[in-house]
């Protein structure tokens, strides 16, 4: 009797873990399969350490839970999003008026830890000019000797590095996320946050990297299809599979390498970007809108200091002063 009871506990949970996920995850989100399925991981993990009834969960238990996860060295922002999931559990719980009988509080409110500051580590930290200029010369080289793999990647750091946009938004692309209009490429596609954007990107040495990539790999076909931009290749250069951002940052830690960089990651190219934003225009609300953040605090982060603003208004000021009445 008790192990049917057990049985039924846990295949309700699924059941409830799996609307949840369900509910709670917009039909625009990118991969939202994974997206469910990593939220259904975080719960399910918490109610497999406690094995307790969801409503017999105390502020005691996650608290318990958390300690845990930081014993096996977890990041403290992988913690803090498993906790806010399941915190994010009980509140859809306590939404439904069956469940919410049985569950009157969220046990996560005393026990969750404050955020951890956004971005901390190497990944935060922005290239230098040099290390650029050096980074992109060593895969401008290795594409110029017919590889199309190389001529790939090129195209792909240049793409990550005058656009400034996210790991997923480069590596999504499809055919019909990009088209020429005049001088310009225009970028189609769900942000984070699932905004749909589109964005210019004038830069023609990015422009003619990617023609050049989809011409030597016979696929400029792709254009205004579903199809993938970005793909991997076999030895001759066949197209195959759509390329994943790990396949792409394996290959920049090897162009990283050879160009004197000990370590990289490819969200240091946004970060890289909002630098020499920041460093040409002295401004933080330039930075903000050029990467898309709706809170300025995010953006601080990418930009701890802008050491010079730009004087726009000090010679206007000066010759109304100068003028005699």
């Amino acid at each position: 009797r008790g192990q049917t009871a057990v049985a039924e506990q846990q295949s309700a949970l699924k059941t409830a873990t799996g609307l949840w996920a369900e509910a709670t995850t917009a039909a625009t989100t990118q991969r939202r399969d994974e997206v469910m399925h990593d939220k259904v991981a975080a719960v399910t993990g918490f109610f497999d350490f406690i094995k307790k009834h969801p409503a017999a969960v105390r502020s005691q238990d996650v608290q318990a839970w958390r300690l845990k996860l930081e014993a096996d060295h977890l990041k403290p922002a992988t913690v803090y999003a498993r906790i806010s999931r399941l915190s994010s559990f009980y509140t859809w719980v306590m939404k439904n008026t069956q469940l919410a009988a049985a569950i009157s509080a969220n046990p996560v409110v005393l026990a969750r830890a404050k955020a951890p500051r956004a971005f901390q580590g190497e990944s935060t930290k922005s290239f230098t000019d040099e290390q650029m200029q050096q980074l992109v010369s060593v895969v401008r080289e290795k594409a110029d000797s017919e590889s199309i793999i190389a001529k790939r990647d090129y195209a792909l750091l240049l793409f990550y590095t005058v656009t400034g946009l996210r790991r997923s938004e480069i590596i999504n692309l499809r055919g019909t996320d990009v088209e020429q209009e005049g001088d310009k490429f225009i970028l189609r596609g769900r942000v984070k946050g699932s905004d749909y954007v589109e964005r210019e990107m004038c830069d023609t040495d990015a422009q003619d990297a990617l023609k050049e990539y989809l011409r030597a790999s016979k696929r400029l076909s792709v254009l205004g299809t579903k199809a993938p931009i970005w793909t991997r290749h076999d030895r001759a250069g066949r197209p195959g599979a759509p390329l994943t951002s790990h396949a792409f940052a394996h290959n920049l830690k090897l162009y990283a390498a050879e160009a004197g960089i000990q370590k990289i990651h490819i969200h240091q190219l946004r970060h890289t970007f909002g630098r020499m934003v920041a460093d040409e225009t002295g401004s933080l609300d330039e930075v903000q809108e050029a990467l898309g953040h709706r809170n300025r605090s995010t953006t601080r982060v990418y930009v701890q200091r802008i050491t010079r603003k730009r004087d726009k208004h000090s010679r206007r000021i000066s010759e109304r002063l100068r003028k005699t009445v």
